[in-house]
């Protein structure tokens, strides 16, 4: 999934006062090994490029996985991007020290936090999140910051949202999205955003929004509306600045369907503005997705997309066709069957139909819960990675390059590890 907040989070409540000690421990070094500063790089890696070729990695939780004998720890597994293929084989990091039942991986984000050169990845457990340090070998296990924290499986979007060269990470805390900010010693704790919703950062995407050249954060909040359990969901966007994010200069629009299940930034028009992609239910509760393009400060109309009986629970963004503009990837289910559509982005929006399909072996295997439009082989173009976690738990990826189901690839962690539902936001 990209970097969602389910239904079955559950929320660990912890003091402020131990949970503001946990943080400054973090910042400071002291809730784990801190590697020697090294000279800023001078660009900073692709978001996702953990070993610093130029290509996009793969990356997944193994949020199921056992480690050293402690079940369901979890993990990060990346295969490298490469010009013909990725890498069949995967290069898994744990913690050194791996808790069970402590589900590492669930949620995900990557940038390169130290400008190093080389991208890192942000991964939730429960109680904590912690920071992988990506190198010329990949991603390291030792001197992974812990940074503890009050939600078990925050929303997270990644950007550098104030334009310094070091990737940034908003984060769902508790009652409110904490913005971590990166530098040449990592991340930081930086800043908090709130606007009085008790689920504020429900759901999270970063893009530029109103085209200055800096990401923004959009933010949608979860209420409930009596007697349903959720009713119209404001939806916020926090120019990026380099400043940083504050809601001083943020604007909001309440749409009038019910919340957003899914939430997708990016630029389907080619206007060079990031649009608003989110899948959310009508009165009589059927879900669609809607698309909005940019106004700069506002949203235009919706465009929306019905699939009739079949569900749409996630999507992704990404220029697949190569002609400037996101092309967007639904994935949808029908009972115990899942396949993903892809709608190309044109002018107007996007495609009122889907110009491509994929599936394999849809029964029970959960075909593109998770879906990351990323530029794994370097040519300009996104390629298509679409996550199958399955039923017990095993799990797979498929990598369609271009989006080009003839030229597929699977890979799989041979082990249940809960491959395929998390990817990086």
């Amino acid at each position: 999934m990209i970097a969602c907040l389910d239904e079955e989070m559950t929320v660990r409540r912890v003091s402020w006062d131990v949970w503001k000690a946990g943080l400054m421990a973090a910042v400071i070094g002291l809730a784990g090994p801190v590697s020697p500063v090294q000279a800023a790089a001078s660009r900073p890696a692709l978001a996702g490029d953990v070993n610093g070729d130029g290509r996009v990695d793969v990356i997944a939780g193994l949020y199921l996985l056992a480690a050293k004998g402690k079940s369901e720890a979890g993990g990060v597994v990346v295969y490298f991007g490469g010009p013909a293929k990725v890498s069949a084989t995967g290069r898994t990091v744990t913690l050194a020290r791996p808790v069970a039942k402590e589900n590492l991986g669930r949620t995900l984000a990557t940038g390169d936090f130290d400008r190093d050169g080389y991208a890192d990845v942000l991964a939730s457990a429960r109680g904590k999140l912690v920071v992988f340090r990506g190198s010329k070998a990949g991603l390291r296990g030792d001197g992974a910051t812990v940074i503890p924290w009050p939600v078990t499986a925050p929303a997270m979007a990644a950007a550098d949202f104030d334009g310094d060269g070091y990737g940034d990470v908003a984060v769902t805390g508790d009652k409110q999205v904490v913005v971590l900010r990166g530098g040449e010693h990592g991340l930081r704790v930086s800043g908090r955003l709130a606007d009085g919703a008790p689920q504020f950062g429900a759901e999270l995407a970063a893009g530029d929004v109103n085209g200055d050249r800096l990401p923004d954060l959009v933010t949608v909040e979860h209420r409930v509306a009596y007697p349903d359990p959720v009713g119209p969901q404001r939806i916020t966007v926090v120019p990026g600045s380099r400043s940083g994010l504050s809601t001083a200069r943020a604007w909001s629009i309440t749409p009038t369907e019910r919340a957003a299940r899914d939430l997708a930034v990016g630029d389907v028009n080619g206007d060079r503005m990031a649009d608003l992609v989110r899948i959310t239910s009508d009165a009589g509760a059927a879900f669609e997705v809607v698309v909005q393009l940019s106004r700069g400060t506002g949203f235009g109309p919706a465009q929306t997309l019905r699939y009739g009986e079949d569900y749409p629970s996630n999507v992704g963004l990404g220029d697949v066709t190569g002609d400037g503009r996101a092309d967007l990837a639904v994935h949808l289910s029908n009972g115990n069957h899942d396949w993903a559509v892809l709608h190309p982005g044109t002018g107007t929006g996007v495609t009122a139909q889907p110009a491509r399909r994929y599936s394999h072996d849809t029964y029970e295997t959960g075909y593109g819960t998770s879906l990351r439009l990323a530029n794994v082989r370097g040519d300009h173009r996104a390629d298509i990675i679409a996550g199958l976690p399955g039923v017990y738990g095993t799990g797979e990826l498929e990598i369609l390059p271009e989006g080009r189901s003839e030229a597929r690839q699977r890979l799989s962690a041979k082990a249940a590890a809960g491959l395929g539902r998390s990817q990086p936001s």
